[in-house]
């Protein structure tokens, strides 16, 4: 029965990363903050660590960088049509693909952002899981076994569902290089995404784009 479970979890885990999910402010910040405060309160500086630490934020640059540039956007902005006559405000959703074909731009407009990971992200997420291994073999010197990573998979699995299993489980970790990798590669991800999309960054960072005539 429980290993049913844990195929279901898996699967719907997997299933997630295939779906439009919406972009926030709050889903895309949470972790990178709480990821940074338990990273400063338990990194000491050491050469070793330096180095270290150097490694994680190439690694996680270029990770969130590959993970973002094949992320597919969705993007529909609300429009607001005001009727003079009838004094009513009529608002309707309309596509990237409707906004293609009407020319006008729509940056400047409100707008829902909603974005799917699929395979890239899933290939991301595994290679962080991987290097996390690694971390935890070389660097903390930690004896792994299949147990123990199956462990840590179904972990990251559960962490990435339900961010109150992440934050529960952050007062478990005492290493440094935890809090940098998965808070660096959330960090990468939702900086390479704003920087691809217009419409992402006003999403996570409340800004507006004017367009000139």
């Amino acid at each position: 029965m429980l290993a049913l479970l844990i195929i279901f979890i898996i699967y719907h885990f997997i299933h997630e990363q295939f779906e439009f999910s919406r972009i926030t402010r709050l889903n895309y910040w949470i972790i990178p903050v709480i990821m940074l405060y338990q990273f400063i309160r338990t990194f000491t500086w050491s050469i070793t660590n330096g180095i270290v630490l150097v490694g994680i934020l190439v690694f996680a640059t270029v990770v969130g960088y590959f993970q973002a540039s094949h992320t597919q956007l969705k993007i529909e902005p609300t429009i607001q049509h005001h009727s003079a006559d009838a004094q009513s405000t009529t608002v309707m959703k309309t596509s990237s693909h409707q906004k293609a074909a009407t020319g006008q731009p729509t940056t400047n407009r409100a707008t829902t952002v909603s974005a799917q990971g699929g395979r890239s992200y899933l290939l991301g997420w595994v290679l962080t899981l991987g290097a996390q291994l690694v971390i935890e073999w070389s660097y903390l010197h930690e004896k792994l076994s299949w147990a123990t990573i199956n462990n840590e998979f179904l972990k990251e699995v559960f962490a990435d569902l339900s961010s109150i299993y992440r934050f529960s489980e952050s007062g478990r970790h005492t290493s440094w290089t935890l809090w940098a990798l998965t808070g660096a590669t959330s960090l990468a991800y939702t900086l390479w995404l704003a920087h691809r999309s217009a419409a992402v960054r006003q999403a996570v960072f409340r800004t507006r784009t004017h367009h000139r005539n």
